[in-house]
């Protein structure tokens, strides 16, 4: 990720500079916040534990939500709604196990969700999927709709690659299925960029 300073480090060591990017998917997340919303959070800040409930010893497991904990810090402060397929739901105290979300593969629900993406808006994702301690956010992505109407969803590949997918397409959006499987569900946040970015 890139540091307060702009160099490329760790999340678990700051400490180590590299001199080239090589991206994880909560690294990019935080690299788009920092050029798409301004966010100049410290690693301190990104990385905090809403609900202290992750760590060491957790009955979940260490990071079990850092997904949905990733997306809410890199947008405080900013107005910003959950966006779900019946609608908006207003931000509040809510868990992260039962915070609101679709299953990727719905096409149904991307036939609501994508006429309410606008362009110049910001849709921040965190990824879950239920396994054997329970749910857990694994992964997050971008997603940006265009002035034409068409959605693209940017994420990290292994190898620290980027990837962006037009999902609003057929074409795409049976690649996108093919990338998640039937019980990954997403959860999206869309975020007002601030006058000044």
């Amino acid at each position: 990720m890139l540091d307060a300073h702009g160099c490329w480090t760790y999340f678990g060591h700051p400490e180590i500079k590299q001199p080239h990017p090589g991206l994880n998917c909560s690294g990019f997340l935080v690299a788009a916040a920092q050029h798409l919303l301004g966010c100049r959070l410290t690693l301190q800040q990104i990385t905090q534990d809403r609900l202290s409930d992750s760590g060491q010893g957790a009955p979940q497991g260490k990071d079990w939500d850092f997904g949905w904990d990733l997306i809410l810090n890199l947008s405080e402060g900013l107005t910003r709604r959950w966006i779900v397929p019946n609608g908006t739901s207003p931000i509040g105290s809510e868990d992260a196990r039962i915070t609101p979300g679709f299953r990727i593969q719905d096409s149904s629900a991307w036939t609501h969700i994508f006429p309410r993406m606008q362009d110049g808006r910001i849709y921040l994702a965190s990824l879950w999927r239920t396994q054997r301690t329970g749910i857990r956010h694994h992964h997050v992505a971008l997603l940006l709709r265009d002035s034409s109407g068409r959605t693209w969803f940017y994420q990290t590949l292994p190898g620290g690659r980027t990837h962006r997918l037009q999902i609003s397409s057929a074409k795409g959006f049976a690649r996108l299925c093919e990338m998640f499987g039937p019980s990954e569900r997403i959860l999206l946040l869309e975020v007002e960029p601030t006058a000044s970015t």
